[in-house]
C-alpha cells in the first residue's frame, strides 16, 4: 500500500509544478538576482521551506536572511522579502509584506492563491496549484503536504538554475555551509 501512496504523491508534485508558468520563474529569479538583500519568511511548514531556501541562498554567497533572526538587518529599497504561503492570506506575512512595502522592498509570493491579499502586494508571484489547509479539494494529501512539498521542489530547482548563473559548484557550496553545528 505503502508503494501506492508514493506514486499517489509523485504523480500530485508532477502536476502541480509541471504548471507552473515559465515566464513566473523567470520573473522570481530575476527578482532575487536583482536584490540587494534577501529576506523570507514562511509559517508553520511553509516556514521550514523558507529556512532551507535562505540557507541555500546563502551557500550560494547571496545575501539572505530568515526574517525574525536577532541578527536579520533591516529591509530596504533594492532589497527582496519572500514569502512562502499556501493562502497568501496569513496575517502575520501580510503585515511584513505591507511593512516591506513601505520601505520601498520588492515583494515576490510563493502561494496557491495569487488573488489573494499579499498577491495583492507582491511585485512577483509563483503559483503552485496544490490543495492547502484551507481546500481540501486540490489534494489527496492532508492540509498543505502538496503545497510545502511543491513550494520545497521548486526553489531546489532555482537553486540549481543559480548555481549556473553564479558559477558556483557544490564544492564550493559546500565550503560556505554551516561549520559550527
Amino acid at each position: 500500500m505503502t508503494k501506492l501512496q508514493y506514486q499517489l504523491i509523485l504523480d500530485e508534485l508532477k502536476t502541480t509544478l509541471s504548471n507552473v508558468k515559465d515566464e513566473d520563474v523567470e520573473n522570481f529569479e530575476q527578482a532575487v538576482k536583482d536584490a540587494k538583500h534577501i529576506f523570507v519568511a514562511g509559517k508553520g511548514r511553509s516556514g521550514f521551506v523558507a529556512d532551507g531556501f535562505t540557507m541555500r541562498l546563502n551557500q550560494l554567497e547571496q545575501p539572505a536572511f530568515i526574517i525574525g533572526g536577532i541578527t536579520t538587518p533591516s529591509i530596504h529599497e533594492g532589497d527582496l522579502f519572500i514569502v512562502i504561503s499556501g493562502s497568501g492570506s496569513t496575517e502575520y506575512l501580510r503585515l511584513l509584506a505591507e511593512k516591506a512595502k513601505g520601505e520601498g522592498a520588492k515583494v515576490a509570493l510563493i502561494t496557491t492563491q495569487p488573488d489573494s491579499k499579499i498577491g495583492e502586494l507582491a511585485d512577483t508571484v509563483i503559483e503552485l496549484p496544490a490543495g492547502t489547509k484551507y481546500d481540501a479539494e486540490g489534494s489527496e494529501q492532508p492540509l498543505g503536504s502538496l503545497f510545502e512539498q511543491s513550494a520545497q521542489l521548486f526553489l531546489d530547482a532555482v537553486v540549481l538554475d543559480f548555481m549556473q548563473d553564479f558559477n558556483i559548484d557544490e564544492t564550493a557550496m559546500q565550503k560556505n555551509h554551516a561549520n559550527l553545528e
